[in-house]
Formats: structure tokens, sequence, C-alpha cells
């Protein structure tokens, strides 16, 4: 009964133990379960960082059998485990040459290489990979982790930087300008041919030393100090005109250019680039002082000089050309020179020559100050052009001729005077002569004829008697006005305002061209000086000038106008009488002034008119000359001295 009990109490602890053993059983069934968990967690949790990895993985055994081979891999290729890796990525069926995983199997390090593949799309793309061994417990190789990370973009970056590098060297030795390189000290890396040539300097030579001893003269070490500091400090672009030392101690102008050298946020030397620049001083000096001599020229010369736009803009004149005109500088820049034409038209055909040509000398024109006074001048031009022949205006010089050209009319007027006195004189003494022989004959026709035509004769007699009568009354006018041409009477001069006389000669004839279709036109100068003159040979001159011009008008036209101007010119008084008629042909305009010289038909004039108005005016001091060009009108011209007396 003891032993039954025992044996019960054994079998109850016995089962307690059991219970026990049974609940440890389970909760290292439950931690087993529990570190699998985290174990597939841990293998789920680096799977996914090896699938996100853009470098492939791939882990093969001592066969090169693929044996794990990671998503980015699969995705290119295609899932081939259990393939050789030469197959696969290489399509051989040997081991590559230099193959990392073949190194790593064999001595049992990583190994890394680079090589071309060709990837299943045709694309030429390079590889780096890296074989690492994997060991087993007892210390041995059993297989390879082997990383391949796609380096296509790196190659081509290289290669592109290669590319540049080898163009920044062909640049650097090949150019004209002596370029050296500098460390952040100042001393010299590297140099080029063109620094050789340029100071005379190896590169050997200078290699290392400060560039300031090598190529600056003692007295500009503070300016090229300040130059380099300038350009570390600031990390700017530097340049600079100024003067450097070759090897043999010789002086060169150059322009020096300090340009910084980055890495990154630091400096860390500079590019300095010497260009010589010698002849470019030499020409630019030469420049300047030929420069400065044309200026001089410009200024000081004694002609009007003149620098013109194409459309007749001034840009430039000199002193001579502002006291010519009367302008003061800013009346002139800019002004348009179509306004110093007394002729606008002129300036228009001196425009067409000068395009033809190139250039006009010695081109006569005549021109107007600003305040009106006109001048005659000799315009000498040349064009001025553009690189591709395109006109850009003009410039050349004026010479004032107009004392000139009075001078030489004043001469042709005193040998006309001569000769005209010198015929006056013996016409004077003929026409006297003629004039006492017909004068008493024709008295005695006019008389007779009178006394026939009161007496009882018939009709047609009397008739033929009146034509007597009249033909032998116009032979006396003529025989009365040979004694007035041949008699010198004296004149009465007073001070007289010519705008008063040509006003009242022209009331005088107003009904007669207002009849006959005449316009008149008067353009008369206000506050015009007194001249000293005969009151009634004035009339006498101005009614026979108009009188000329009315005739000349109604014959060609039966209509006309006739512009009468009145100004000062210098210390003269002119009266300009201009018609529209048909002209007076060139070889007539100095025979104009001859007694008995006329144009008109017989019986219409005795050509002695003008001679006498022009003896009146040349009796007063005066000038009677007359311009004109067939086809565009005649224009007589009265000028008297203000200071007559």
């Amino acid at each position: 009964m003891r032993n039954a009990d025992k044996t019960k109490e054994q079998l109850i602890e016995e089962l307690e133990a059991l219970r026990l053993r049974t609940a440890e059983l389970e909760k290292l069934e439950a931690e087993r379960k529990r570190a699998e968990g985290e174990l597939q967690a841990e293998k789920n949790k680096l799977q996914s960082v090896i699938d996100a990895m853009e470098d492939g993985l791939t882990i093969q055994d001592t066969g090169y059998n693929i044996i794990y081979q990671s998503e980015p891999l699969r995705i290119i290729f295609g899932d081939h485990v259990g393939e050789k890796c030469y197959r696969v990525y290489e399509g051989k069926e040997k081991l590559c040459d230099g193959c990392p995983v073949e190194k790593a199997f064999r001595n049992g390090k990583s190994h890394t290489s680079e090589r071309k593949v060709v990837m299943p799309s045709g694309e030429i793309a390079f590889w780096e990979n890296t074989a690492n061994p994997i060991r087993d417990a007892r210390g041995e190789v059993v297989s390879c982790l082997e990383i391949t990370r796609n380096i296509t973009e790196r190659k081509q970056a290289e290669k592109a930087l290669e590319r540049q590098k080898a163009y920044f060297q062909q640049l650097f030795d090949n150019s004209p300008e002596g370029i050296a390189l500098l460390d952040d000290a100042d001393r010299v890396v590297q140099v080029n041919k063109g620094f050789e040539t340029l100071f005379g300097y190896q590169t050997e030579e200078v290699k290392g030393r400060f560039i300031n001893e090598v190529v600056v003269p003692g007295d500009r070490i503070e300016e090229a100090s300040a130059m380099s500091q300038a350009t570390f400090n600031g990390k700017v672009v530097h340049r600079r005109e100024t003067v450097r030392k070759r090897k043999d101690g010789s002086l060169v102008d150059v322009s020096a250019l300090g340009y910084p050298i980055q890495f990154g946020d630091k400096l860390v030397g500079i590019y300095a680039i010497y260009s010589d620049i010698t002849e470019r001083k030499r020409a630019g000096e030469a420049l300047e002082e030929s420069e400065k001599k044309y200026r001089t020229l410009f200024t000081e010369s004694r002609d009007a000089l003149f620098i013109s736009s194409r459309d007749g803009k001034l840009i430039d004149a000199n002193q001579s050309f502002l006291d010519l005109f009367a302008y003061t500088r800013e009346e002139a820049i800019g002004l348009d020179v179509r306004k110093t034409y007394v002729n606008p038209d002129d300036r228009l055909k001196y425009q067409q020559e000068m395009e033809q040509k190139g250039a006009v000398r010695d081109y006569e024109l005549k021109l107007c100050k600003k305040d009106g006074t006109e001048i005659d001048c000799l315009l000498t031009a040349t064009v001025r052009r553009t690189k591709d022949g395109g006109i850009l205006g003009y410039h050349g010089f004026i010479h004032d001729i107009t004392e000139r050209k009075r001078a030489e009319e004043e001469k042709r007027e005193l040998e006309q005077k001569a000769h005209l006195a010198s015929r006056l004189a013996s016409v004077g003494e003929m026409a006297s002569g003629i004039a006492h022989e017909i004068n008493n004959p024709l008295t005695a026709v006019i008389g007779f004829a009178q006394l026939l035509m009161d007496a009882d004769l018939p009709e047609d007699v009397k008739e033929d008697i009146g034509v007597i009568h009249k033909e032998a009354q116009r032979a006396a006018g003529v025989a009365k006005n040979l004694l007035t041409f041949a008699r010198k009477q004296a004149s009465v001069k007073q001070m007289i305002n010519m705008n008063s006389i040509i006003e009242e000669v022209l009331e005088l004839r107003a009904y007669e061209q207002r009849v006959s279709n005449i316009q008149v036109n008067t353009r008369f100068a206000p506050k015009l000086p007194e001249v000293m003159a005969d009151y009634s040979q004035m009339q006498q001159v101005f009614i026979n000038i108009i009188l000329n011009a009315e005739a000349a008008m109604l014959e060609a036209h039966h209509r006309g106008t006739l512009t009468v101007t009145t100004q000062k010119v210098n210390n003269t008084v002119r009266a300009s009488f201009a018609d529209s008629g048909p002209g007076i042909v060139k070889e007539n305009l100095n025979r104009i002034f001859d007694p008995f010289f006329t144009t008109k038909e017989v019986g219409k004039g005795t050509g002695l008119g003008l001679s006498v108005c022009h003896g009146i005016i040349a009796e007063h001091g005066g000038r009677l000359y007359a311009r004109s060009k067939l086809g565009n009108g005649a224009t007589f011209v009265v000028e008297l001295p203000v200071n007559a007396h």
C-alpha cells in the first residue's frame, strides 16, 4: 500500500515535470516562431533595400552559377537564377577576361573591374563590377556577391572632360597670347608657347617663381600686386594696359588680364593672359597724332571747313565756317545746310554730281549768310563712305570769292566803261552832228506837212501827207534822243529812298500792267538806307528797265510776272527787277548796254535806252548789270553805294 502511494506521488511529480517541460517547449516554440518572424521581416526589409538599389546584385556559387539576382538585373535581363553568369551577361561560353568573381574565388579578396556591355536593347553601356567573396563557418569561400553599377554617364562625363581638357590644352599651347597659370601665391605653374615667345623665357626657367619677379619692371610692382590682389579678393576678371619686361630686360606694352580660377567656392589660382599691344599702341599714337594734326588744320584753316550728313545736316564746322556764315556753333551743328543756298535746287545738283564723281573741285555756288547776305563761293568736297561703299555724307571746304568776283566784275565794268566811254565820245560827236544836220530839214518837212494837212485837198492825199507828218515827227524824236545822248547834263543829287522811287514808277505803270496781265511782286527791304542820287535820273532808269521787261514778257507770253526786290548788300543798296520773259542769249548779255544795240524789230527801239541808263548809274558810282538764262527770264540789277556824296 505504501509502495502504491509512493508510485502515485512519483507519478504526480512526473506529470508536473512533464507539464512544466511542455510549457517550456511551447515557450521555446513561440520564441522560435517570433525569431523566425523577425528574421523574415529583416529578410524582407533587406530584400526591399536590395530591390530598391540602382546597383544590381548577383550571388554566384563556385561554379559561376547564379543563385541570386536582384530586381534591377531581372528587369533588364530577365530571371536567370541557376544559369552561368557569363552566358547571361556576356553571351559567352567561358569566363570573361579579368573577371572579378574569378579573382575573388582565386585569392579570397574583393576585386573591381570595368567593362563595356551590350544591353539587350542594343545600347552600349559601361559597368563597374565589384566581387566580394562569401565564406562559410569554416572560413572557406563558398560563393561570391557581385555588385554591378552602371557608370555610363560617368564615363561619358569623363570622356567629355578629357575632350574639354584636350581643347583647353590646345588653346593653351597654341594661343598667340602669352598665358601663365598661377597658383594661389602668384607662383607660375605653367606657361604656354605664346608666353615663351613674348617674354623670352622657357617654362623650366619660370616654373615655381613668382610672376612679379619674372615679368614686372621695378616701377610697376605695386600696380601688378594690386591687380593680383584685386583678382584674388574680388574673384572677378581684371584687365589693364601696362608695361612688362622681357628676359633680356627690354620693355613691352601689353594688355594684362587676370582671370580667377575657382574650385568650388575656393579660389585656387589665376589665369594670366598677356597680349602684345605695341603695334596697336604705335598705331593709336600715330592716329592720335594724325587726328591732332587734322584737328589743328580743321580748326585753324582760313577756309570754311565742314562735315555734313547725306540728308543735309551739318555735323561739324570750323571757326572760319561759323565766321563766314555768321552762326554760333550751337546754331550751326545740326543746321540744315540747304538754308545756306540762295537757290535750294543748287544743293540737289551739287549732291548728284558729288555722288556720281565721288568729289567736286571749285564748284561755284551762290550761298547766303544767316542774315540773308549773298556770297559767291567755291566748294571743294569729297564723299564720305562706309566700309561697304555706302554714302555717309560729305566733307570739304568753302572758299569765299565774293570780293574776288566783285573785283573781277569791277574790272570788267571799268574796261567796259572805258570802251563804252570811247565809243560814246565818238558816237556822241557823230550823233550831235547828225541831229543838227537833220533837225532843220525835219522842221521844214513837219511844218509844210502840217500846212498841207490843213489845206483843202482830197482825203486820200491828206492821209498820205499825215503819214509823212507822223514819220517826220518820229525822225525828229530820234534826233532829239541823239541830242540827249550826246549832251551830258549835270545831275542834281540828294538823299533819296530807292523804295519810294520804285513805288512811284510802279504806280505810273499800274494801269498798263493790269490791262496787260502783268503781275507785280515787290519784296522791299524795310529800313533801306538812303543813297545820294538824282531823283529824276533814277526815275528814268527804273522806267526804262520796267518798260523793257514788260515788252519782253508781252512779246513772249502776252502776260507775265515782274518781281522787284530791294536789299542792303554789304555797303550798297541793290534793286533787282526779275521778269518771266524769254531771257537773253548769253552772247548778247555783254552787248545790251552798247549804244544802238537792240534786239527789237526795226522801228520799235533805237538801242539807246539801256546805254543812257548805264551811263547814269556809272556816273553815280554804281553798277547796272543783267543776269539771264535763255528760257528763264532776265534780271536787271541796279547797285548804288550807300556812302555816295
